[in-house]
């Protein structure tokens, strides 16, 4: 490897964990932030770096602008869905990775990468880089190629637009989160649908990618499409995803739903998101599901500690 090769890998390498952030938050996609950041490196190793000057910048850039052709060319695919599309969880992992770690210094509720939907692939852009990653608008107008004036007016316009559509204007309480998750998760467990029904507001938002039909009206009707939900799932448990708890539904092993919920901030659900779709659980499986569990055991036999009878060992220890 040339001494140039040397330092393009060990450039891109070095901000690899915040452009596949970047390009998640952009798509709502694992696989798709993949092959962004994978394109961004074949263009990186094939080009004339010569006059690049900070190349943390030029490969931001880059993967920016083919994060932006990419979303809109899904969003056309994706709008035409029966069932509708959510967002890809991406799930906390106990011992995080880098790629972990820069997602987490770029946080953003499930519930907020739902609504980031609904903006155009500019303003996404736009509001994630400001946001999410800290650029200030003068780095912003570079990327999108417009004028710091335009960018600001791009992301306040987003933030409008977000509010209008129930975006919260900050995290709630992780405490309290958390209280009304666990509480979720063993009504769930219990198939308990009177306490289900009490958990919810008077009027929840309720989306899932899974196409249930219902005849019961108001809550009624929510709460017997979470609890449908919860019938494919032996157990559940909770997770962290995007740095809050949600519940994982699991069946034999694997993963079949993910739900994650935004509260009142005391001890009602006001919105809940229920993803069930196998390909979108693909990267929550990888952590959680049966084969993750195979290979930790695996791991730990390899490094495993064969003790003879007179090795000493202290009980009381």
């Amino acid at each position: 490897m040339t001494e140039q090769g040397i330092d393009k890998a060990s450039a891109f390498e070095a901000v690899r964990a915040r452009l596949l952030a970047l390009a998640y938050r952009m798509l709502g996609s694992h696989a798709e932030a993949e092959d962004v950041v994978q394109d961004v490196w074949l263009k990186w190793h094939l080009a004339d770096t010569q006059e690049v000057l900070t190349p943390a910048a030029w490969l931001t850039t880059v993967t920016t602008r083919a994060a932006i052709d990419r979303l809109r060319h899904v969003q056309r695919e994706r709008a035409s869905l029966a069932a509708g599309w959510l967002p890809e969880p991406w799930l906390d992992e106990l011992a995080p990775s880098a790629e972990e770690l820069a997602l987490r210094a770029a946080e953003m509720s499930y519930g907020v990468m739902l609504l980031l939907e609904r903006l155009k692939p500019d303003e996404r852009a736009a509001f994630v880089l400001h946001e999410a990653f800290d650029c200030d608008y003068a780095e912003i107008a570079k990327i999108l190629e417009r004028t710091p004036a335009n960018c600001r007016q791009i992301v306040h316009r987003a933030k409008a637009r977000l509010q209008r559509a129930g975006a919260p204007l900050e995290r709630p309480d992780p405490a309290a989160h958390a209280r009304i998750v666990e509480r979720l998760r063993t009504v769930l467990e219990a198939r308990d649908r009177a306490g289900l029904l009490h958990l919810f507001s008077d009027a929840p938002e309720v989306v899932s990618d899974a196409p249930v039909c219902t005849r019961e009206p108001a809550v009624s009707g929510w709460v017997d499409q979470v609890a449908s939900l919860a019938q494919r799932a032996s157990h559940a448990e909770v997770v962290s995803i995007e740095g809050a708890m949600c519940v994982a539904l699991l069946f034999e092993g694997e993963v079949v739903g993910v739900i994650d919920v935004s509260t009142d901030g005391a001890t009602r659900i006001v919105a809940l998101r229920a993803v069930t779709s196998a390909a979108r659980l693909q990267s929550v499986n990888r952590v959680l599901g049966r084969a993750a569990v195979a290979r930790l055991l695996a791991r730990i036999q390899r490094t495993s500690i064969t003790m003879r009878r007179d090795f000493p060992v202290d009980v009381d220890a």
